[in-house]
């Protein structure tokens, strides 16, 4: 890494700490878009399981949704509304102050925060998911049954919204157990309605 590297994330650093609510907005968009992509996982490991499911398609089907979800909402949508928001803020001390800002703090934090919150708005979204379809890889290599990944990938994403309700729980200073309890319990409700739905149409359940 070069100096000129050194410098330009030290600034961006630096930028971040000026700026005291760009952490906590990250961290909410982190949590909220890591708690939709879990619950599309579960959506589709629920509702594309067979026991004659291919698993590599309940694997890119978990994926693909995540990708695009990550992408294009997680990270270009906040990105752009992100980005209106602050160069809004940046033409209205303009206008207070009746002159350019252009090179300012002011001006650099409206370019740099809007990438800072958009890149951990879509982390969640793209790699929990992901994180949830290897079970379903490791069956199409034979090591699990297609059952047996459905289980393991659902655990999966359950462990992982459990994982977020520890973690609210120290951003929060609530119980542990129970901000777990909730969390995991969004889960299960999700998987829970899925169920009731492929029920409704007579499509095969878990086995």
């Amino acid at each position: 890494m070069t100096g000129e590297d050194m410098r330009v994330l030290k600034e961006i650093g630096d930028i971040v700490k000026y700026y005291s609510d760009v952490k906590s907005i990250a961290r909410r968009m982190f949590v909220t878009n890591s708690f939709d992509g879990l619950l599309a996982a579960i959506g589709v490991n629920v509702g594309g399981y067979s026991p004659y499911s291919d698993p590599l398609q309940l694997a890119m089907g978990i994926i693909g949704g995540g990708v695009a979800m990550g992408v294009f909402s997680g990270m270009l949508g906040v990105y752009l509304s992100e980005r209106a928001e602050r160069l809004r803020e940046v033409a209205e001390l303009e206008r207070k102050l009746a002159k350019s800002l252009k090179g300012s703090i002011y001006w650099k934090a409206a370019r740099i925060i809007p990438l800072y919150i958009a890149l951990w708005s879509g982390l969640g979204i793209v790699v929990f998911p992901t994180l949830t379809a290897i079970p379903y890889f490791l069956a199409a290599h034979g090591v699990l049954s297609v059952s047996e990944a459905f289980y393991w990938s659902l655990l999966t994403a359950l462990a992982l919204m459990a994982l977020l309700g520890a973690y609210l729980a120290r951003i929060s200073g609530e119980s542990v157990a129970k901000s777990i309890a909730r969390s995991v319990g969004v889960g299960l409700g999700g998987a829970l309605l899925v169920l009731v739905l492929k029920s409704a149409f007579n499509l095969p359940l878990a086995g």
